[in-house]
């Protein structure tokens, strides 16, 4: 996993982080924030499934926790 962002700051003089490159995209980021919400939030799934879930995917995906 490379430590280097792929994406800048959308933010003048602010370092990047996941903020700061998520501005970039503020529709895509609303969407996101809402699906992710959506699988997270309240329902009949427990969370430690929907944790167990999240971190497949972050292994799947190559993900660097």
């Amino acid at each position: 996993m490379s430590t280097t962002p792929r994406v800048g700051s959308a933010v003048p003089g602010a370092p990047t982080h996941l903020g700061t490159a998520r501005a970039h995209t503020p529709e895509l980021t609303a969407a996101f924030d809402a699906m992710y919400a959506a699988l997270l939030g309240r329902g009949t799934v427990p969370m430690d499934v929907k944790e167990a879930m999240r971190l497949r995917n972050a292994h799947v995906t190559g993900c660097g926790l």
